[in-house]
């Protein structure tokens, strides 16, 4: 050890290397002025990977020189001594800002610091050993002082080719870096893991650490059978490493992931790559709804491109994660002509949106397919997502506009001035920054032709597409969103969906996102649950969802005076933000006719009703507050639906109400809803009609319009769907294009059917 501080002291007397050090303490202690890498955990690992990736090989060189000008009596230990000299200088100011990050949390927040703590040495200690022993690599192999930087500099980018070519040229999203660690994905999965491919990784980077300091041991000392042996023992280790990574789980290829996924088929336009569990009735449902989006896109960007689209259709979040990166995120690769998803049901709710990024790909900038400056090498993402967000034109209970309009009247919207640049969309919440992008580009193609978008997609270029800046295109379309009509109901749904805070700005949001999925995973302790939920609460006080489900948990364990008195003190907590006073209120309706309190029940659901909240909410409200009046068999049936855990208890328990009373629409929404949900859709289809025809609340009419579509649809009675798509009224928009949407659907395949020999 005392060779080592030698060593150490030896650098540190000269006045450069004194300033190179403190600049490397400034470095890594300015990365704690960002909020997100203030709390111990992946973003502070990952900045302090990237600030020695960068600069640390120096001091790694600068003892390494200062090496081979010794007199050289045993190289292994010398090598090892100025290795841990740079290791010393490296990690002292790392060690410090990790212990002020910790101590700026524990004083002035209220996460944990040590709830992802595990990232850092796993990331920062195996990068650190390599960045050192590659200097002192270096150092003792590289004569000319001025080709050194050149040469750390061909290091960090070799680095960084190793790591980015197998995502551009293979199916994979995360990314690993021996010099800076990796990344998981998309970063919008807030809670982050390790991964099974992380601690295999990292032995290769040790691998790599040990090969360095042994291949300059060499170089001091001359060539010997015993250096040169251990040499290529750890270089064969390395390979084998890397050439396992598909098995280990820190790469991937194509060949590979078909092999997991086991199925396979193929189209005229597609190929379609599927989990051999999946049954042939879903294979062919999924393969059906991709050709009708397929269909859909071509003719939004004026005809398919030539190529097939190959489609990955994972079982699950867990499966997709595991194989190539990203749990909640679906996700392109626009420049293989190829998406990613998990199976979601039936129609998938966000396929369009990933095939559109596909079918898009010959508009953009080479070599990735995508809006891009910069030799295509600067993305500009709010376009890329707008685009796509445009294109798919989703309709569900708001239509694009009607969801910006929302926003703009909550004063939620998006400057898109800004969101449309090229570093500020991620700076906004993802809900708000791709709805908005994607409501201003469909504004764009629908008043300016769509040729334009197409343009447009290239570089992003309002000035040169529309001969006007982007400032005053977003203020012409804002201006046409103060004339869209908005009901109290869309207001507040808009409310529910883009009140949310991105990642950068919730309070410890990847804490409070581990701790909710535990939550979620404590299905039989309750009292785990309700302390997991608890804790939540406290670090988003804003979050009355954490507040509901803590009080269902204590329900679970008979604590119904500490539920209402948590329920009640959320419903003042949101007071000024409507769903979430909902969703607190009908927890309380459920605490008082659980103890029979009828009286308390009827005078939370008429305050409910009257607020005119999100359809979702009303239709519970009314639901409940029908059934407080209804027939016994009735109220039971009814009950049981917002009571009981068995679907086919509930099932059972509606069947056998209706039979009693077989006019009673409330009853025919129920069941319709429950048979739907169990893919009976033939079943189904009779009772959501009735609900339909008999059922005196609009919030409810229009949930069973929404489910008999895909009913009719799925019983293969594209007649019924036509005649329900007669009954959507004119006035909801969103709603009516729905129904458009599945006649089409009706109609496309209806002439696939006709086209097949």
């Amino acid at each position: 050890m005392a060779e080592v501080l030698i060593r150490v002291g030896a650098v540190l007397e000269r006045r450069r290397w004194r300033l190179a050090w403190l600049g490397l303490w400034a470095a890594m202690g300015g990365l704690l002025t960002f909020p997100i890498a203030r709390i111990p955990g992946y973003e502070l690992a990952t900045g302090l990977a990237l600030v020695l990736a960068l600069v640390g090989g120096a001091f790694g060189i600068a003892l390494g020189r200062a090496l081979s000008r010794e007199p050289i009596t045993a190289p292994a230990r010398q090598v090892t001594a100025a290795w841990l000299a740079a290791c010393l200088l490296l990690l002292a100011p790392a060690t410090v800002t990790l212990a002020l990050g910790v101590a700026l949390t524990l004083f002035t927040l209220p996460c944990s610091p040590f709830e992802f703590l595990a990232f850092v040495p796993v990331i920062v200690l195996p990068s650190a050993a390599l960045v050192a022993a590659l200097g002192v690599l270096l150092g003792v192999t590289v004569r000319r002082a001025g080709a050194l930087p050149v040469a750390w500099l061909g290091v960090v980018l070799a680095s960084a080719l190793h790591t980015l070519w197998p995502i551009a040229t293979g199916p994979q999203v995360f990314a690993y870096n021996h010099l800076a660690g990796f990344l998981p994905g998309p970063l919008y999965d807030e809670n982050l893991s390790l991964g099974p491919g992380l601690p295999w990784f990292r032995l290769g980077t040790l691998l790599l650490t040990a090969l360095a300091l042994s291949v300059a041991a060499l170089r001091l000392g001359g060539l010997t059978r015993r250096g040169l042996g251990l040499s290529l023992a750890l270089l064969a280790g390395v390979l084998g490493l890397e050439g396992a990574g598909p098995a280990l789980g820190f790469r991937m290829t194509d060949e590979t992931l078909e092999q997991r996924l086991g199925g396979h088929v193929e189209t005229e336009h597609l190929v379609l790559v599927y989990p051999r569990s999946l049954a042939p009735k879903q294979v062919a449902r999924a393969l059906g709804d991709l050709e009708f989006r397929y269909s859909q896109l071509a003719a939004f960007v004026g005809g398919a491109p030539t190529g097939k689209v190959r489609v990955w259709w994972y079982r699950d979040e867990a499966q997709k994660q595991a194989l190539v990166g990203a749990a909640s995120t679906q996700f392109a690769k626009p420049w293989r002509r190829e998406v990613h998803v998990d199976d979601r049901g039936f129609p998938h709710p966000v396929i369009k949106h990933e095939l559109a990024h596909a079918l898009l790909a010959p508009l953009g900038a080479p070599p990735f397919g995508v809006t891009a400056r910069g030799l295509g090498l600067v993305p500009n993402v709010g376009i890329i997502e707008g685009l796509a967000v445009a294109a798919d034109d989703r309709a569900d209970e708001l239509t694009l506009q009607e969801r910006a309009a929302t926003m703009k009247r909550q004063h939620l919207l998006p400057d898109l001035r800004s969101a449309l640049s090229v570093v500020g969309f991620y700076a906004e919440s993802s809900a708000r920054a791709y709805t908005a992008a994607g409501a201003f580009l469909r504004w764009l193609g629908d008043t300016r032709g769509a040729a334009t978008l197409k343009d447009l997609y290239r570089d992003g270029d309002f000035e040169r597409v529309y001969g006007e800046p982007l400032s005053s295109l977003v203020a012409a379309w804002e201006q046409t969103l103060d004339a869209v009509p908005l009901t109290p109901e869309a207001v507040n749904q808009g409310i529910a969906r883009f009140s949310g805070q991105s990642l950068f700005e919730r309070p410890c949001a990847r804490e409070v996102e581990r701790l909710s999925q535990a939550a979620n995973e404590a299905s039989t302790d309750a009292a785990g649950a309700a302390d997991l939920l608890g804790r939540c609460q406290s670090l988003q006080p804003r979050e009355t969802a954490f507040v509901v489900r803590r009080a269902q948990a204590l329900r679970r364990l008979g604590r119904d005076d500490e539920a209402r008195a948590a329920l009640e003190d959320g419903l003042r907590e949101a007071e000024a933000a409507p769903p979430a006073w909902g969703d607190a209120a009908l927890e309380l309706v459920e605490l008082a006719l659980a103890r029979h309190d009828t009286a308390a029940a009827r005078g939370l659901l008429e305050r409910v009703i009257e607020r005119r909240l999100p359809p979702a909410t009303d239709r519970r409200a009314r639901l409940r507050l029908y059934g407080l009046d209804a027939p016994a068999p009735v109220r039971d049936a009814i009950d049981a639906t917002f009571t009981e855990p068995s679907p086919a208890t509930v099932v059972y328990r509606l069947t056998t109400a209706l039979a009693k009373a077989p006019h009673d629409p409330a009853l025919a929404y129920l069941l319709g809803r429950q048979l739907f949900v169990r893919e009976a859709s033939a079943d189904a289809l009779p009772h959501l009609e009735r609900a339909l025809e008999d059922a005196p609340w609009p919030s409810v009419k229009a949930e069973a319009l929404r489910l008999a579509l895909p009913a009719a649809y799925l019983s293969d009675r594209c007649d019924r769907v036509r005649h329900l798509t007669a009954l959507s009224p004119s006035h909801a928009m969103a709603a009516r294009a729905s129904a458009d949407e599945w006649v089409a659907r009706c109609a496309h395949r209806e002439a696939s059917a006709t086209a097949r020999p």
